[in-house]
């Protein structure tokens, strides 16, 4: 068994646990409702209606590409919405497709703007007469290359909390985000010249929901977007949208973060192979004209590109298929595992950068969650061949202390970046409507030799099927959940699908929809021992709790000097390093300054950064 298999086995497992959807149900006339294009039915899985596939945007060629959709056409007659409509175009993998057979192959299309609607089942007549429900818009993670709505299933959230929920797709890779001037020069207008696509299809389906919701008893006025990883950092990306702006009303980032896209990088030649910068479009370019055979090699590439116009290079770029253009990308990202962010590009989003926009009042009136995961990194380390060995396709940790170290500095600095110091910024600024969390479960059982709660302990997306609230019980006690630990998943699923629910309804998710939990806090900045997160743990640990700690760039870097577990102190200067190039959380010369000269007389090239190139060797 190839080792990295097991890594994108337990990534589907968190994804599993979130029990997929049933595509098999058959038209219930109660769930007949009117939207602006026509009328739908959908159908009964005995929690809750649901209606799957509708077009939100219409992407109906090529010509369309890397621009906003178009409105979807209106129809005669009832429309069946039992199946979920075509993924975006990505790469066939465990969180795309259950298909194996698909895995490795390209799948979606690129006209795949659909959305899918959870709600409590009323028949047309109830509607007219019931209050109306707050609507939680989802947005899927997968680094905004792969991933897709289906495999969400909140009917447990919708019918326990009387909310409704609509989960969307949107377009990822090469046609959700991409600069190339050629593009932006020839576009009719500044939207299309963003390089936003996808965060331009966000916006889009929170028009359509403004647009119908209410006719699926939703309240237009009451919307709060939430989504996880990559789809937290879209949720963070329409806080500082102009064009989002009225849309929503509450916001939940799970996991997710604030660093912006790099517009000159996107747009540039790439000299030198960076594993901390994205792909570019130029490079992207220089592919499909090798594909194309067009120009023989790179610096043919180069030279054929510079010449052409940007009228040229704009219908060589629409004219390609969709299969070539994911290809010339894929090519392009050589040494680049970096995310897919969105531009600060003025239009679409705030030029000043995410932050920036919300520390000048940007969204201050928009209550907002941050959050994530005591053990967000391990899920990423696990496939680490310096930290993990494998026999036979299994998992075993090499060494223990090293392991939970490593993972617990990595995770603190993504929590620094993607809560803490946010969170702090615009809690000091006078905001009392900023929460956050940690999610700490890590009740997993022993599996195959190896305690799966060391391994993954509160792994990254392990919160998901805590807030969807579905448990596949026959799939997940074999690897995740056991009978001796299900009773408390329920318990704490229930909770924190109290706590979302009550801010949905409220914006502060208070002592949840029940009202005799725990008081979540807002984050308080007045002095060192006031509450700043909730951590959300089982029974048989911590349980439930506020906390005051919280993390800054001293004390990350002081923790990672005094750690004991960490025994050689070329790994300290790396974990160091890794902060600054990966994650900017210092400026470039603070690796000589760290811990008083300890990393100023090494190599980074040298001691460590080759591991960063190579296939197997990651970087801690």
């Amino acid at each position: 068994m190839n080792f990295k298999i097991i890594g994108s086995f337990f990534i589907i497992v968190s994804l599993v646990s979130c029990s997929l959807p049933k595509t098999d149900l058959t038209p219930d006339q109660s769930s007949l409702r009117d939207t602006t294009n026509g009328q739908v039915i959908g159908g009964d899985n005995g929690d809750t209606h649901q209606w799957l596939g509708l077009q939100y945007g219409s992407i109906p060629d090529s010509n369309f590409r890397w621009k906003k959709a178009n409105t979807p056409a209106a129809w005669d007659g009832v429309k069946e919405t039992l199946n979920f409509g075509p993924s975006c175009i990505q790469r066939g993998s465990l969180i795309n497709t259950s298909k194996r057979r698909k895995w490795g192959d390209m799948v979606g299309s690129e006209d795949c703007l659909y959305l899918n609607i959870w709600a409590p089942k009323m028949n047309p007549e109830n509607l007219k007469t019931s209050a109306p429900m707050p609507v939680m818009l989802w947005i899927h993670g997968g680094s905004n290359v792969s991933g897709n709505a289906d495999f969400y299933n909140p009917s447990a959230l919708a019918s326990e909390h009387q909310v409704i929920v609509v989960t969307i797709n949107y377009r990822l890779g090469p046609f959700g985000w991409f600069r190339h001037p050629s593009i932006g020069r020839t576009s009719s207008n500044a939207v299309n010249a963003s390089g936003n696509y996808g965060n331009i299809d966000t916006i889009q389906a929170l028009e359509w929901v403004r647009s119908n919701i209410s006719g699926f008893g939703g309240d237009p006025n009451n919307v709060t977007i939430f989504g996880e990883s990559a789809g937290g950092y879209n949720v963070a990306a329409l806080l500082s949208s102009p064009l989002a702006k009225g849309m929503f009303h509450k916001a939940i980032i799970q996991s997710g973060g604030i660093k912006p896209g790099d517009i000159n990088h996107s747009e540039s030649f790439l000299e030198e192979n960076i594993p901390w910068k994205n792909y570019t479009s130029r490079e992207l370019m220089n592919r499909l004209l090798i594909l194309k055979q067009l120009a023989r090699d790179r610096e043919d590439a180069v030279s054929l590109q510079n010449s052409m116009s940007d009228e040229e290079i704009t219908a060589l770029l629409r004219g390609a298929s969709s299969e070539e253009i994911y290809e010339s990308f894929e090519a392009s990202r050589v040494n680049t595992n970096e995310m897919l962010r969105p531009f600060p590009d003025g239009v679409v989003l705030d030029k000043e950068g995410i932050l920036n926009a919300l520390k000048n009042g940007a969204s201050s009136d928009i209550p907002t969650i941050f959050g994530t995961n005591r053990d967000e990194i391990k899920l990423f380390l696990v496939t680490n061949k310096r930290l993990v060995r494998y026999f036979f396709g299994l998992p075993r940790i090499r060494d223990l202390q090293l392991w939970n170290a490593i993972s617990s500095h990595r995770s603190d600095t993504w929590k620094f970046l993607a809560v803490d110091n946010p969170v702090r910024e615009l809690s000091s600024l006078g905001r009392d409507n900023v929460f956050a969390y940690r999610f700490d479960w890590d009740d997993e059982p022993r599996k195959y030799g190896e305690d799966l709660s060391d391994l993954l302990g509160a792994s990254h997306a392990f919160e998901i099927p805590f807030v969807m609230g579905n448990f596949e019980e026959d799939a997940l006690t074999r690897y995740i959940l056991s009978k001796k630990n299900m009773n408390e998943v329920k318990v704490l699923s229930r909770t924190m699908m109290s706590y979302w629910a009550e801010f949905a309804y409220n914006g502060d998710p208070g002592k949840g929809r029940s009202g005799d939990q725990l008081r979540w806090r807002y984050w308080d900045e007045s002095s060192l021992e006031s509450p700043k997160y909730i951590i959300l743990d089982s029974e048989s640990d911590q349980g439930i709790v506020m906390s005051s700690n919280s993390i800054t760039r001293q004390s990350l870097f002081l923790g990672i000097a005094e750690d004991p577990n960490i025994l050689d102190y070329k790994m300290r200067c790396e974990l160091v390093d890794i902060a600054i190039r990966y994650d900017n959380v210092a400026a470039d010369d603070w690796l000589n300054k760290f811990s008083n000269g300890l990393c100023e007389n090494l190599d980074p090239h040298i001691e460590w950064r080759h591991f960063w190139y190579d296939e197997d060797d990651k970087p801690y």
